[in-house]
This record gives structure tokens, sequence and C-alpha cells, in this order.
């Protein structure tokens, strides 16, 4: 099961990739690709997988199938730059996409995120039947991401996802986990989110990407990445596999 938290952490774990092996890009390569990236989004395959995505009543399922046509879309578009169709090449190009979005330039900074901006209106619109959320302030998104965090180290929670012979996780196939872990950790988010006026599947989407704004800020990503990867841990699942996995399937 794909989630934001799945991808923060798989981004961070990219960086142990020789950078000397993998292609990079250029700014003028970064804008590009990232309107290609749109218009493959709004291709006729992905407007009809963001069409089920929209018809799913179940959170977990719409967010996969939305966040599978990104994955798609990226794969199409980095290839032809060099990037492997593989989740190192994935990885490799969010992340090369990632550090150009911290240049020193505030000009390109603002040119590159208005792409990453127009790229999840779409995914929202297609797929949910919603605009993107007012932005959150960094203080407003470092106070839901804390509230995250501690929801995702509740001792129920916990118990749920041990991996030990005792846990509910450990009488099931680690495919069976990754789904089960999947979808109790988007359950969790929403009961949090729905307190900062996230409300339902969109809701959780709209939080998602407002948080992806502030993807550059350690307490943002860091703390929640460190969290739901010491639950995967919990359950018994290497993530850096199962993120794997999450974009073979979806190619």
């Amino acid at each position: 099961m794909i989630t934001a938290g799945l991808w923060r952490v798989g981004g961070a774990a990219a960086r142990r990739f020789s950078s000397a092996a993998l292609p990079r890009l250029t700014l003028e390569q970064a804008l590009t690709s990232s309107h290609m990236i749109q218009s493959a989004i709004e291709s006729p395959p992905a407007l009809q997988l963001l069409r089920a995505a929209r018809e799913r009543t179940d959170a977990a399922e719409k967010w996969q199938l939305v966040n599978q046509v990104l994955i798609q879309a990226t794969l199409q578009v980095s290839t032809s730059l060099g990037f492997p169709a593989s989740a190192q090449g994935f990885e490799a190009y969010t992340r090369a996409f990632s550090d150009l979005l911290r240049t020193d330039s505030d000009e390109a900074r603002r040119a590159l995120q208005q792409t990453v901006d127009a790229r999840w209106a779409m995914l929202l619109r297609h797929g949910y039947g919603c605009d993107p959320a007012p932005p959150l302030t960094l203080q407003q998104a470092r106070a839901l991401v804390i509230d995250l965090v501690d929801s995702l180290q509740e001792p129920e929670l916990l118990r749920q996802l041990d991996g030990s012979s005792a846990g509910l996780t450990g009488r099931l196939s680690t495919e069976e986990r990754q789904t089960m872990v999947g979808r109790i950790l988007v359950q969790e988010q929403m009961k949090v989110l729905g307190t900062h006026g996230f409300r339902g599947a969109e809701g959780f989407a709209q939080a998602q990407v407002c948080l992806m704004a502030h993807a550059s800020d350690a307490v943002v990503t860091a703390a929640l990445a460190s969290a739901m990867q010491n639950l995967y841990a919990r359950a018994g699942i290497d993530l850096m596999a199962a993120l794997r996995q999450a974009t073979t399937a979806a190619t």
C-alpha cells in the first residue's frame, strides 16, 4: 500500500545510491519534464485510472490508485532523461527534482513549485473531485505533523503492527502485512487530520499535498518519515523493498 509517508522515507533512502551512476537534472530539464508529467497525467489511460480512483470508497485504495498514476507518469518521462524504469530510477529522479527545489534562486524555486502544485491539482481534481486546500503555514504544518507522529505511537496501534507471533501481523504473509499496514496508517492519519479540518478521503489527500509543500523542513519530513519507518519495521516489513514492489506494480 502506497502512502505519502512511504514516499518520504523512500526519497530519503534514495540518497544512499551513488549519484555518479545516475543522471542529474538541470533546471531546464526539471521544468520541462515536470510539464511533460502533467501532460502524461492528463492522457486518456491516466484519466481512466483516476476516474476509477474517484469511484473508490476506500481511502487507502483511492490514494494508492492516484499515486499509481503519478508513478507511471513520472517513469514515462524520467526514462527519457536516462533514469532507470525502476524504483531506483523513480527515487533518483524525485531526489534530483527535490534538490533543485532547494536552490538559492527564489525565481527557480517558484517556477518548480508551480509545476508541482499544478500536477497535484490535476490529480486531486480527477481522482478526488476536489481542489487543493489552502496552503498551511510552516507552523500549522509542524503542528499537524506533531499530532500525526503522536497518534502513530499509540499503544493500540503499536500492538496491531507488532511483527511478533503474538501480533496480528505475525500470522500474515509479507504482502498481506503491507496491505494491512498501509490501510491502518491511512485510517489512523485520517482521524488526526479530521481534527485539523481535513475530513474524509479528500481531506486526507489534500493534507498530504499541503505537507509536501514543506518537504524541505526537517520537522515536517524527517519526524513523520521516521515514525512511519519504525512502524513498518515493527510490522516486519522492509520499507525499501515495499517501495520497490509498489513502484514495480504501478508500471
